[in-house]
């Protein structure tokens, strides 16, 4: 009789996830397919670290981190016992009984334990603490999940004080099954989910942050209009998030105080598939204004620890805008004179050659030139950004490192494609790509992390491969025998999204500014989770990126301020334009009272 009302319950609760998981699976499957599984090595490298060691969870939150660590070793740690109780309680074997098995149950009771301390952690923070990032309510769903996983411990604890064949020890041996299977049956409609996707969404993450692949013009493809369009990475994502709000507080729009907030737009994509809104427009789910509000700096894909990539939703989102003509007016004029003039400021390219006259620099040619540098739209025409290059010339010059210029040069296409223009991006790409192969570098060195992040990633999906190197790494392997003159002094240095994120290179320019006579304090978000300027995304020409909240770049400068170093040192030209614009306006921030891009800083201590 007992086995024949527990395999009741056990084809009701697998019939109520099997049905909601084929839901989501058809979902997936219907979608256009854009999942990869190359390159391979770098992704059983990040599912070993973010899964199985569970790097991601634990780096940025150390305590709730080891708690869910605790609680998803303790998933797969108890996975074959509760494999040998199910085919006991179905009649099919009892491996219970084994020696074997009886070992590795003592070996659980440890597991047990750290899963019940670290679910309890986790209620107490979810219920009492309320992290800003989970939201404004408490949910239900999750209080009874957590209070299911305490019980699933418990029982399994009590029931090496509780024989078996006692009415105490049958109770206890059920309530610890049918909570099983009420666990599964509800997983697949709540977050919860994540237990059976995440370690999916994780390996199939691509190894290049913001992996926004090309469009294929010839197959009429303009980017994402409406939900049928979602390719199946995305599907797949949607039904993964965890809600956890880690994108959201660290997302620099939201913390501006913008309507943008990538954990919603998630959600709101997941809502949309399973209500079959298959026809409903994107823009109309998540709210123009709200897709023109991302700054692209990563951070949300960055720190997302079960593999969601939100970049490919939100520009893919701004491509089918951009294709039916509905990009916000001030992208116009951008798009115009990258189109008429090839530079995202209209200019003449006669201001380029002036400087280019000025400077002393010469054409590439890969017989006499070592590198060639690439100025990019700042260092050709923004006079500010221009003395930084300056100083750029002056190293590698005193360092006798040979280099050389294009004779002409186009906008790398950044912009456009961050805004959702790809077919100005691919003509300004292509365009270029032509120029470089006939120029034959070996090695590009640009200060312009947007520009490395263009020709290195953007342009290798058009066969184009060629080292490309900011010039922070360059130089700093250039010096690394050099030591400076004078006294040290204390300055604060600004992370660019571009360069400490989607680059990782976080070291090369802080060694350079320790030899070179620096001490840094560092500011809130540093390093390879920087807060972004609020230049990226086409942000940087935007007329009201004020409203509503503050302006990014406005927050960005206090954090800056609050170190009390007198200089900021910057290694974008874009993040320079935005910072400096909010010392103009900034108040009660004396302790700043200069910027210096890095090359000069170290140009001037050499």
């Amino acid at each position: 009789m007992a086995v024949f009302v527990f395999w009741t319950l056990f084809l009701a609760g697998a019939g109520a996830f099997a049905v909601q998981l084929r839901t989501r699976v058809r979902l997936i499957l219907r979608a256009p397919n854009t999942i990869s599984i190359r390159p391979v090595l770098p992704r059983l490298k990040r599912f070993v670290l973010d899964v199985i060691l569970q790097r991601r969870t634990i780096r940025e939150r150390p305590a709730a981190g080891v708690a869910h660590a605790f609680v998803f070793w303790g998933f797969v740690a108890f996975a074959l016992y509760t494999v040998g109780e199910f085919l006991r309680a179905l009649g099919i074997v009892d491996i219970t009984r084994a020696p074997y098995f009886l070992y590795y149950r003592r070996g659980l009771s440890w597991f047990a334990l750290a899963v019940l301390v670290g679910i309890l952690f986790l209620l107490v923070r979810r219920v009492f603490i309320r992290p800003v990032g989970l939201g404004p309510r408490v949910s239900g769903e999750s209080v009874v999940i957590a209070l299911f996983i305490a019980t699933l411990m418990v029982t399994f604890l009590l029931a090496w004080e509780l024989d078996d064949r006692t009415l105490a020890g049958q109770a206890n041996r059920w309530v610890h099954l049918v909570v099983i299977l009420a666990f599964m049956a509800l997983i697949p409609a709540s977050k919860h989910f994540h237990l059976v996707l995440s370690p999916i969404t994780v390996f199939l993450k691509s190894p290049e942050l913001a992996a926004v692949p090309n469009l294929d013009f010839e197959k009429d493809e303009v980017g994402l209009e409406v939900v049928k369009d979602l390719g199946s990475k995305i599907v797949l994502d949607a039904f993964t998030c965890v809600e956890c709000g880690r994108c959201q507080v660290n997302c620099p729009a939201w913390g501006a105080g913008k309507e943008l907030n990538p954990k919603t737009l998630i959600l709101q994509t997941q809502e949309a598939l399973l209500a079959g809104e298959r026809d409903r427009k994107l823009g109309e789910i998540f709210g123009e204004s709200v897709l023109w509000q991302c700054t692209t700096c990563g951070a949300c894909e960055n720190q997302c620890p079960v593999g969601i990539e939100h970049l490919p939703l939100v520009i893919g989102s701004r491509r089918g805008l951009v294709s039916n003509g509905e990009a916000p007016g001030y992208l116009g004029g951008v798009y115009n004179n990258l189109e008429r003039r090839g530079n995202i400021w209209g200019l003449g390219y006669d201001q380029r050659q002036k400087f280019v006259e000025s400077a002393r620099l010469e054409t590439f040619d890969p017989v006499r030139h070592d590198v060639l540098v690439w100025l990019g739209c700042a260092g050709a025409f923004e006079a500010d950004f221009q003395r930084s290059l300056r100083s750029l010339f002056d190293i590698l010059r005193a360092r006798q490192v040979t280099f050389g210029v294009m004779s002409r040069e186009r906008c790398t296409g950044d912009p456009a494609k961050r805004t959702g223009n790809e077919y100005v991006f691919q003509e300004l790409a292509k365009g270029n790509i032509d120029d470089l192969r006939a120029a034959g570098p070996k090695t590009i060195v640009t200060s312009c992390p947007h520009c490395v992040k263009t020709i290195g990633d953007d342009y290798r999906r058009f066969g184009y491969e060629v080292e490309i190197v900011h010039s922070s790494v360059f130089v700093e392997k250039l010096t690394r025998e050099v030591r400076a003159r004078g006294t040290r002094q204390t300055v604060t240095f600004h992370d660019p999204c571009y360069l400490g994120r989607y680059a990782g290179r976080t070291e090369e320019p802080r060694a350079l500014l320790g030899r070179f006579g620096a001490e840094i304090a560092e500011p809130e978000r540093n390093r390879d989770n920087p807060y972004c300027c609020g230049a990226g995304g086409g942000l940087l020409f935007a007329d009201k990126e004020e409203k509503p909240g503050s302006r990014i770049s406005d927050v960005r400068f206090k954090q800056l301020s609050a170190t009390g170093a007198s200089t900021v040192v910057t290694a974008c030209p874009f993040c320079a334009i935005m910072l400096k614009g909010a010392q103009t306006t900034a108040s009660g921030a004396d302790g700043v009272v200069q910027f210096v891009d890095l090359m000069t800083f170290v140009k001037d201590q050499l």
